[in-house]
């Protein structure tokens, strides 16, 4: 038995997959047009000319590829001339080839069929291809001017769809509303709005200030008028005179041009929570009991759509649609075999913990000797406010350090940090004092190792905050760590143990490790990547790129290229760059190198391919041709959802994969994961998909190593939905985008100095 074997338990899982059946002694029946003088064309010129006609023989039909299904089988039937003006006839002729119970056929017609039961649901509001939504199932936040719908996702998946809950947050101010009191027109772009007059949704491409309402365009009927005039005649709705105009871009149907529209400001709601809710621990809570149903919850709502959907009625007449087609929506879900990973244990300084322990609460039990720490007494500075609060902050953050560093055995600090005061809560006052401070520490041949920053200020709402991390990026060239006196006045112990873990961390030290890694990437040099560029509306592209360089997976090399994306031959440089790194510590190059790509949907998958691998292949090719390449990708904005099965559904256990092939699709390997540990609403699996590998068999020890990373993000005292050097790859791109600002002398970038530390100074 193989090692993977042992680390694998087989469970069994309820999905919210409901399946298609076709009712007994009833088929679906394909069709071709032939013609005397056949062209692509000339059959759909006669598809088009004979509609009537086919309908009347066919009763209902799709066309998919020139191939005409339907549920009616009739002989073969001569349809007509088709009047080219040529003395020879163009005979049409509908000709019976087959009938179909599986396939891709079959898939096929199931999409087309799920599109028009979307289309067709009474008292719902479509948004994108795949939701709706309920408008008078919404929820009122008065107060707070914002309401909730509820509503569901249906996706089609091979014979079957998934169904899942989905909500949709308005708010009951208008952009109009919002930009009076702002008056930022770029804070709007790439927001989504919902038009008041007829319940669509539409993303804001820009504002265009230059524009009103007394702009003249030309309507669908081809009529000039002004925006004005249009909507008072429409709707009976009089506009304001004094409002910008939205732009907004839409994609037209089967072609590649997009139709610019514009809308009126006062007329949009806009959606989503604003900053303010988004800070308000009450509201937030009061907002999650409605967006993050448990799983009986789940399931049910799951099986009465299901219902609903069976009932559907083809729009304009009285028919049942599925029934017409013969077919039929399993009202309960699917239960499907899955398997559980066994998580192993985490291996502390001193002790280990074992993960599969029932009374497991690893906040606490991770507050002891970390993994491995610094080896030699480091300096470090604290620098604080003057002011009042900030002297009691500065000593009740001490204290408790104190005590931890006790309970952690932490001997990497000096007993004592540089302390320095900070008179004026300016950007210049905080740069001045760090420069006389890296002068002092020179002519005392001292290095800055290490610098906390205890600032005035709320969480994500710091003056100081950007300034603070551009010091010790560029000035200092340290890693730091930014405190706000805030958030020590309550749980100040938990917080600065937090803080302990990250300060091991961003010093190269290992908060912790995990046990049984697979076999294969143990014997072998296995090298672990993952990229993400950070890409927004009208600020520099920032490639990030981490590349773990240990056997145990937990230390990294992290790279950020200014200005670039996948394109080109960036990710070429970073991969090239990350083994060269993984060899000056391991004296080889890996053996096995393994790169994970988030954010990767069904539709990308070909530019993945196209695009990025063949960058990575070129790298070893050109690096080390010995070195087997495994690309795996994973998507986390999935609609699959999977629970315990029993009387009581509930979340499945942390580190459980679903990889049956009645739910897993497509031509490569692929699974769902839950990695994490979810105590409110439901676990959100992670689909992965090995899109390439050197080396054969490998997806089991891809699953197990994938979930093993999970435990390895040291933000947080437990598994997170995604590998650790994922999160790392995201947490550097967004860290350093996001903050990025081109009128800058000196680039928001770490220096050389600071990368060659190999440290996890984003985090």
């Amino acid at each position: 038995m193989h090692q993977q074997d042992k680390q694998f338990k087989t469970v069994k899982v309820k999905s919210n997959f409901h399946q298609f059946q076709l009712l007994p002694n009833r088929q679906i029946h394909r069709y071709k047009i032939e013609l005397t003088n056949y062209s692509d064309i000339n059959a759909q010129n006669a598809i088009t000319i004979y509609r009537q006609k086919l309908t009347e023989s066919l009763i209902t039909f799709y066309c998919i590829n020139f191939n005409i299904y339907s549920p009616v089988k009739i002989a073969t039937q001569v349809l007509g001339g088709l009047n080219e003006g040529n003395e020879v006839q163009n005979v049409a002729t509908l000709k019976y080839v087959e009938s179909i119970d599986n396939g891709t056929k079959l898939q096929q017609i199931l999409a087309k069929i799920v599109k028009q039961i979307i289309s067709t649901q009474q008292g719902m509001v479509q948004i994108g291809k795949d939701k709706l939504f309920w408008p008078k199932k919404s929820h009122s936040f008065h107060e707070h001017k914002f309401e909730i719908w509820e509503g569901v996702q249906i996706v089609q998946k091979q014979f079957g769809v998934v169904i899942d809950c989905a909500y949709k947050i308005l708010r009951q101010n208008t952009l109009l509303d919002d930009l009076l009191i702002t008056k930022e027109v770029d804070r709007y772009e790439g927001m989504i709005v919902m038009t008041k007059y007829n319940q669509k949704f539409y993303k804001v491409d820009l504002i265009e200030t230059g524009m009103s309402p007394k702009d003249l365009f030309i309507t669908e009927n081809g009529q000039e008028t002004t925006f004005k005039e249009y909507y008072k005649q429409r709707y009976n709705i009089k506009l304001t005179d004094k409002q910008p105009l939205i732009k907004t871009m839409l994609k037209l149907k089967g072609k590649q041009e997009e139709k610019v529209i514009y809308l009126i400001p006062e007329l949009c709601q806009l959606t989503g929570l604003n900053d303010t809710v988004k800070n308000n621990f009450s509201v937030m809570r009061d907002v999650a009991k409605i967006t993050k149903p448990n799983a009986y919850d789940r399931i049910d709502l799951s099986e009465k759509f299901a219902k609903q959907i069976n009932s559907t009625v083809k729009k304009g007449t009285n028919a049942n649609l599925l029934d017409t087609w013969g077919l039929k929506l399993n009202n309960v879900s699917m239960n499907v075999e899955a398997k559980t990973v066994l998580p192993g244990t985490l291996m502390m300084g001193n002790d280990d913990i074992d993960l599969s322990s029932q009374n497991l609460n690893l906040d606490q039990q991770t507050q002891k000797k970390m993994y491995q720490m610094p080896d030699k007494k480091l300096v470090w500075v604290l620098i604080h406010y003057y002011k009042e609060r900030g002297q009691e902050a500065k000593k009740l953050l001490l204290e408790n350090i104190k005590q931890a560093i006790s309970e952690y055995q932490f001997y990497g600090f000096y007993s004592q940090p540089v302390i320095k005061q900070l008179q004026e809560e300016r950007e210049k006052a905080l740069i001045q004092l760090c420069d006389d401070l890296k002068q002092e520490c020179e002519q005392k041949q001292q290095n800055i190792e290490f610098i906390i920053f205890l600032l005035p200020g709320q969480k994500r709402n710091s003056r100081l905050y950007r300034c603070a991390k551009f010091i010790s990026l560029q000035k200092i060239a340290c890693p730091s760590q930014v405190v706000l006196e805030d958030t020590l006045t309550k749980n100040t112990r938990s917080i600065v143990n937090k803080i302990m873990v990250q300060i091991c961390a961003k010093l190269g030290g290992v908060p912790w490790a995990i046990d049984k890694l697979p076999r294969l990437f143990q014997q072998q040099h296995t090298m672990i990547c993952a990229a993400e560029c950070y890409d927004r509306l009208h600020q520099i592209k920032h490639l990030a790129f981490c590349s773990t360089v240990d056997k145990n997976m937990t230390k990294y090399h992290s790279q950020i290229l200014k200005g670039a994306d996948y394109k080109g031959d960036n990710l070429k440089k970073c991969l090239i760059s990350a083994m060269e790194v993984y060899k000056e510590k391991n004296t080889v190059f890996p053996q096995i190198v393994i790169i994970y790509r988030d954010g990767v949907s069904d539709g990308q998958i070909p530019v993945v391919l196209g695009d990025e691998f063949p960058q990575y292949d070129q790298a070893i090719k050109l690096i080390n041709p010995q070195s087997k390449l495994i690309l795996v990708v994973c998507n986390k904005r999935v609609a699959g959802k999977f629970y315990q099965a029993g009387h009581r559904p509930d979340n499945p256990a942390s580190g459980t994969i679903v990889d049956s092939k009645e739910i897993c699709e497509g031509q490569q390997p692929n699974f769902y994961l839950i990695s994490q540990i979810t105590r409110q609403g439901t676990s959100q699996p992670t689909l992965y998909k090995i899109l390439h590998s050197d080396l054969p068999n490998i997806e089991d020890d891809i699953k197990v190593l994938t979930y093993k990373l999970c435990w390895l993000y040291y933000n947080f005292a437990g598994p997170i939905k995604i590998p650790a050097p994922v999160r790392y790859a995201h947490c550097l791109s967004e860290f350093i985008g996001s903050r990025y600002q081109r009128n800058d002398k000196d680039p928001f970038i770490p220096v050389e100095e600071l990368v060659k530390k190999g440290v996890l100074f984003y985090i």
